[in-house]
């Protein structure tokens, strides 16, 4: 695993836009597509603290179906100064931590970013597991493109797909979840067909 500044992972983003599709926003704060088929699937953040780790392998692997077949990803955590100072401190130290074991020793506001290799997949579900103990806002950018996974501290994930087809798949694939189509707003924010970024607030 490599660890990346919020530059870094913005860089990443407008580099691979040619093969992704995905686009971001002006405030270079949230990601996108901007094409008329993109759809989101919601999702509730998991109900009991042992359903986090399912939750959390099942985003990893979304669109695979297996880990064998996991090609790498980008896992950027936007927001993590939600709740009490105390509750907050015990997620970054917990992060720091597990990010010691990488020879990285930025704390995470420094760098946010985390890229993880093909042979990380386990790497990644664990590193998943904070944003939803924790409530922080996270994107999870899967190499192959087809998709991208917000999760929100506001309780919810949304699975922002790029067409049709990978909808149908993806929403089979997270039956054991209960998805649900996505709301107006939250499709409105992550599919804006024919938006330019540089015309976005």
């Amino acid at each position: 695993m490599q660890v990346m500044t919020d530059d870094e992972v913005r860089i990443f983003v407008r580099q691979n836009q040619w093969a992704t599709g995905l686009q971001i926003d002006a405030n270079e704060r949230s990601i996108y597509y901007d094409n008329s088929e993109c759809r989101c699937i919601e999702l509730k953040y998991p109900e009991t603290p042992f359903k986090v780790p399912y939750f959390a392998r099942l985003l990893s692997f979304l669109g695979i179906g297996a880990e064998e077949h996991f090609d790498g990803a980008v896992l950027w955590i936007t927001f993590s100064d939600i709740g009490s100072p105390q509750l907050v401190k015990s997620g970054w130290k917990l992060v720091e931590k597990m990010r010691l074991g990488f020879g990285e020793t930025r704390e995470l506001r420094a760098a946010p970013g985390h890229s993880f290799r093909s042979d990380e997949f386990v790497e990644l579900s664990a590193f998943l597991l904070p944003c939803f103990m924790f409530g922080w806002d996270a994107y999870l950018l899967p190499a192959r493109g087809d998709h991208f996974v917000h999760i929100s501290h506001d309780e919810y994930c949304a699975v922002v797909v790029k067409n049709t087809d990978v909808f149908k798949t993806l929403f089979k694939q997270l039956e054991s979840v209960r998805p649900v189509i996505g709301k107006e707003g939250t499709t409105a924010k992550f599919c804006r067909p024919n938006t330019s970024p540089d015309k976005t607030s």
